[in-house]
């Protein structure tokens, strides 16, 4: 076990099951719709892990493998979900990260965009788009006028 090359087999056992864990995390985070069934997936990589563990510990070069594929799949399952929920949003604001997931989980507009990416819908429009009126255009938007030149601030 000490043996250089076992080593660096070991070391990319792990690497590779942390690839293989975030991309199998990707494809559930995104098929995710509610964050009940994003915690689903969450406890069945754990149960996942555990079962791996056990039947792995009989070969030592494996033993990393279940380990690494927790780390990446719960790192895939967060980024495939893009909503901040759980332990996640403190650990965001903590280290000032994912300001778009943080944003969605704030708005609450995450679920119905991810319920309409799987019927295959557009995303709903979440921006206001009423017509404004025209007393409140300035003198260049709308009148037919052109601004005054000269009113730019130089530098």
């Amino acid at each position: 076990m000490t043996d250089p090359a076992f080593i660096i087999a070991f070391v990319l056992v792990f690497l590779f099951s942390i690839y293989l864990g975030f991309t199998v995390g990707t494809y559930a985070g995104e098929r995710a719709a509610t964050s009940r069934e994003y915690w689903v997936y969450n406890l069945i990589a754990f149960v996942a892990c555990i079962v791996a563990t056990a039947v792995l510990t009989l070969i030592p070069l494996l033993c990393s493998a279940p380990l690494g594929f927790l780390a990446g799949c719960l790192t895939g399952l967060k980024m495939g979900f893009g909503e901040s929920s759980g332990p996640w949003k403190k650990f965001d604001r903590f280290f000032n990260v994912n300001k778009g997931h943080r944003a969605r989980a704030a708005r609450g507009s995450g679920e119905a965009t991810r319920r309409a990416r799987h019927k295959g819908k557009a995303a709903p429009d979440m921006i206001s788009v009423a017509q404004e009126s025209d007393a409140g255009q300035g003198a260049s938007q709308g009148s037919g006028h052109a601004a005054r030149k000269g009113t730019r601030k130089k530098r």
